[in-house]
C-alpha cells in the first residue's frame, strides 16, 4: 500500500526529487529544497507552504544523504544518532531513529507507538527534548521502509 502525505504518494515525491538531483549532479539542502517543492507540484500539490514544510523535507534529505535510500545514488555510510542530529537535524534523526526501531522489528502499523518510542531514543541518547508531535519524519521513514526502499 502506497503511503501519501499531503496527498502526495511519499516514494513518489522522493524519488522523483533524488532523480532531479542526479540531474543537477548536486547534493546541497538548498538544491534539494527546490527539487522537492518542483516534486510537489509536479504530483498535484497545491499548496505553496505546504510544498516547503520543513520536517518532512529534511527528514527526507537527511535518509537520502546518508544513503539509507535504496538506488538514491549516495554510498551508505554507519551514522550515530549524534552525527545525523549534528549533520541534519532534528527531522533527519527522527527518520534515522524510527529506521533502526523498525530494522528491531519495531510494528511499522502503530506509529503513534514508533514515534513514542522515537521520542524516548531522542530524549535518551542526545539529552534533548524531541518535539511534541510527530510532522512527517517518521511517517516518510515507515513509507520508505514498508516499501522495501531502505538500504
Amino acid at each position: 500500500m502506497t503511503q501519501v502525505l499531503f496527498r502526495i504518494p511519499l516514494s513518489d515525491w522522493v524519488f522523483l526529487t533524488i532523480e532531479k538531483m542526479d540531474m543537477r549532479n548536486a547534493t546541497d539542502r538548498q538544491s534539494w529544497e527546490e527539487s522537492w517543492v518542483a516534486t510537489y507540484f509536479e504530483l498535484g500539490g497545491i499548496s505553496k507552504s505546504v510544498s516547503k514544510k520543513p520536517c518532512p523535507l529534511a527528514a527526507s534529505y537527511g535518509l537520502w544523504r546518508s544513503g539509507r535510500i535504496v538506488n538514491g545514488g549516495v554510498p551508505r555510510r554507519s551514522w550515530t544518532i549524534r552525527q545525523v542530529r549534528e549533520e541534519w537535524g532534528k527531522n533527519a534523526t527522527y527518520a534515522h531513529i524510527a529506521l533502526e526501531l523498525l530494522e528491531q522489528g519495531f510494528d511499522s502499523t502503530n506509529r503513534s507507538s514508533l514515534w513514542r518510542a522515537v521520542q524516548d531514543r531522542f530524549r535518551s541518547e542526545l539529552h534533548e527534548e524531541p518535539a511534541a508531535s510527530e510532522q512527517g519524519a517518521v511517517k516518510i521513514a515507515v513509507a520508505l521502509f514498508q516499501e522495501r526502499q531502505i538500504q
